[in-house]
């Protein structure tokens, strides 16, 4: 079979930066995708994958600078001297981080950008654009502003956009992440229909991954030799050492119940609407007791960040109360609870590592010798870079854990942990998990990982439709292996 991509000793390092000094990303790194076959390719955190990504869509170097050798063809095509304009037919990239590629203000025009740009007719880029809208299940969006999606939603919409396209090659980076388990088995079908090579990057195992025709491990820059499912057993042990497949007697040790019975945070009768009507939420009660971890689940849009932003005080219901226990302002409520956002970005907004971890520090009234300190501990407890790196130049993972350090430093009775795990593999989100655990009261993690919030939860809320339903952990070991069947994430099996 001719090889559709073709990557021979490919090496890749960043330009320095003021003090900040670069090293090598990727390191003759060489690999094959055969046409029509999808390839996934694991990698924990700072592997290289979304800098691999965005070098075989000429992306990189061209915005970035930086030093980059060997070859990367497709078919007859050399991605290292091409112009991503260029390319938009033969090779298309959903970002790790959807906002970064959105560029228009409405969800129909923004999966219609590419088509535009390539001069299609406007009656072909109306069905192309319905058509891929359909095959995602988000036909619900072709009128609605980009502003109004959640994180599922983006990416949907972003692979709305290369979908319609429909170029030779695929690349998808950690695309899996942050969709809801049947929109992974419907996307993995999506992918399987289209007969074109497929590459996707994922810093996690995921069930539907199996139907994959190859499989790589990107570790330190240098690639694995390709292998089939079910795994080698030299191959799933490195995807356990990186903490890709998840340990799970080891998560449960870590979460072994330590739940209270008093009340830290309560919520009575929300009622919540946004400004378009579309969406309604509607929750007659939510309670986190001391020490408890509650994990909420549903689908893409179901008004799981919704409810987070209301018990933080980002927004304000309706109707409804909210306290601690007592009913509680804004104001309070987001001194309350800590609450990471979905996109780290909206969190970050100094120059350097140490700034950002320092800011509130500063504002605390602590001496500059406590504040080095304390910084430089924290540092190497989240595996931070050095102190002086622009979180610019951080990789996505980076700056999650980042973001996870600078509410670890306010010490918080809550944290909200909203697709905190996207981007990061299983043992470092536990590893995250862990030290938040260590300072908070209580913890509520929202995951579209549903046997992860079963091992690290004392309750699992299900949500669907803006409201929440019964605790899946209280049900039958057989009704939830139906409930885990449905949604397409069973556990591992090798």
């Amino acid at each position: 079979m001719k090889n559709c991509l073709k990557v021979e000793k490919l090496c890749f390092k960043y330009p320095s930066y003021n003090d900040f000094s670069s090293s090598e990303i990727l390191s003759e790194l060489s690999f094959k995708l055969p046409a029509g076959e999808i390839t996934v390719v694991f990698g924990g955190a700072e592997s290289g994958k979304s800098t691999l990504a965005m070098i075989l869509t000429a992306l990189v170097p061209l915005h970035t600078g930086g030093s980059l050798s060997g070859k990367a063809e497709l078919g007859g095509i050399n991605l290292l001297d091409s112009d991503p304009s260029n390319i938009i037919e033969h090779c298309g990239l959903v970002f790790q981080d959807p906002e970064r590629q959105t560029v228009t203000t409405e969800c129909f025009d923004e999966a219609a950008f590419a088509l535009e740009s390539l001069g299609i007719d406007e009656n072909e880029i109306k069905i192309r654009v319905e058509d891929s809208f359909e095959k995602l299940g988000i036909s619900c969006l072709l009128d609605s502003p980009t502003s109004e999606t959640s994180g599922g939603e983006k990416k949907k919409l972003a692979l709305a956009g290369l979908v319609s396209v429909n170029p030779e090659l695929w690349i998808l980076d950690e695309t899996f992440e942050e969709l809801d388990n049947p929109s992974k088995i419907e996307l993995f079908e999506i992918l399987r229909a289209s007969g074109r090579s497929v590459l996707v990057f994922s810093s996690k195992y995921f069930n539907v991954f199996r139907e994959a025709d190859a499989f790589y491990l990107l570790d330190h820059g240098k690639m694995s030799d390709a292998v089939r499912f079910p795994f080698p057993g030299s191959f799933r042990k490195k995807l356990a050492d990186a903490g890709i497949i998840p340990d799970l007697p080891e998560i449960r040790k870590n979460y072994s119940g330590s739940a209270g019975g008093s009340i830290l945070i309560r919520a009575d009768n929300l009622e919540y609407r946004y400004d378009n009507g579309e969406f309604r939420l509607s929750v007659k009660r939510f309670e986190l007791k001391e020490n408890e971890i509650v994990s909420i689940v549903g689908r893409n849009g179901c008004g799981k960040s919704t409810l987070a932003r209301l018990l933080c005080g980002l927004a304000e219901p309706q109707s409804g109360t909210i306290g601690t226990p007592e009913p509680a302002d804004a104001s309070y409520l987001n001194a309350f609870c800590a609450y990471m956002f979905q996109n780290p970005d909206y969190q970050i907004f100094l120059p350097t590592v140490y700034e950002e971890l320092a800011y509130g520090l500063k504002e605390a009234g602590y001496t500059a010798s406590v504040i080095k300190a304390t910084v430089d501990k924290t540092i190497e407890d989240f595996k931070l870079p050095e102190a002086d790196t622009p979180p610019a130049l951080m990789s996505f993972s980076a700056r999650k854990r980042l973001q996870a350090a600078v509410y670890y430093l306010l010490r918080r009775p809550v944290f909200i942990l909203d697709e905190a795990d996207t981007g990061l593999s299983f043992r470092d989100f536990i590893e995250l998990a862990v030290k938040l655990k260590k300072t908070s009261r209580g913890l509520i993690i929202i995951t579209h990982n549903l046997e992860l919030a079963a091992s690290v939860s004392d309750r699992v809320l299900g949500m669907s439709g803006g409201k929440l339903h019964e605790n899946i952990l209280e049900l039958s070991p057989g009704r939830i292996n139906e409930w885990l069947t449905d949604s397409g994430d069973m556990p591992y099996d090798n």
